[in-house]
């Protein structure tokens, strides 16, 4: 597997509640409750992906000690390329994001992805050809992409294309337009902030 470290190596359940400072029975029941992402191995154990555990402490509040590397490449899949520019020059000016990379479709998106090593993919639900339901279904059905981030974004997140797209595999559907600063907290790079800061894109 091509992931860097501390994003993508499967952690343990015993090493997940002393990172994150909780019970093995509290870890046990935000699984359960689908709070935590897990992966069972053939032999019936249960693995957590570093990214998750450190997407559910940004969002709990938990504070982590990171190691000074970690870093994001995210990959912005959106047909409104005027959009996918928006989103891009925001996120270069967050420190954590390392390297981001536009496609504007989703068969695009299929060929960079290999290449580029996504660890987000902030993915548009309506594309023409391969749309964000399928592109999401895909990365999620290969051993290879299957732990990478995928967050949807879409003009029309109805409760039925949301609930479609997390089926499919994706954390969350942001309707668009949304705030620039939503981008931090869904990437788990910051904690909520007031509304003063939001511009929308």
């Amino acid at each position: 597997m091509y992931y860097k470290p501390w994003k993508k190596l499967y952690l343990s359940p015993g090493n997940t509640s002393n990172i994150l400072g909780v019970t093995p029975a509290t870890l046990r029941g935000w699984t359960n409750r689908g709070l935590l992402r897990a992966e069972t191995t053939d032999g019936g154990h249960r693995r957590y992906p570093v990214s998750e555990v450190l997407r559910l402490a940004k969002k709990k509040g938990i504070e982590l000690e990171l190691p000074d590397d970690l870093s994001l490449r995210v990959l912005i899949v959106d047909d409104d390329e005027q959009f996918s520019q928006f989103i891009k020059e925001y996120l270069q000016e967050i420190p954590e994001v390392s390297a981001i990379a536009m496609a504007n479709s989703g068969y695009l998106a299929g060929s960079l992805i290999p290449r580029f090593k996504p660890d987000v993919v902030l993915l548009d639900l309506k594309m023409s050809g391969l749309d964000g339901f399928e592109v999401c279904r895909l990365i999620k059905a290969d051993v290879q992409t299957r732990f990478i981030r995928v967050i949807a974004m879409s003009g029309y997140c109805t409760n039925e294309s949301r609930r479609e797209i997390i089926e499919a595999g994706a954390e969350d559907c942001l309707s668009k337009p949304f705030p620039a600063v939503m981008l931090k907290q869904v990437l788990g790079l910051s904690t909520p902030v007031p509304a003063v800061e939001e511009l929308a894109v």
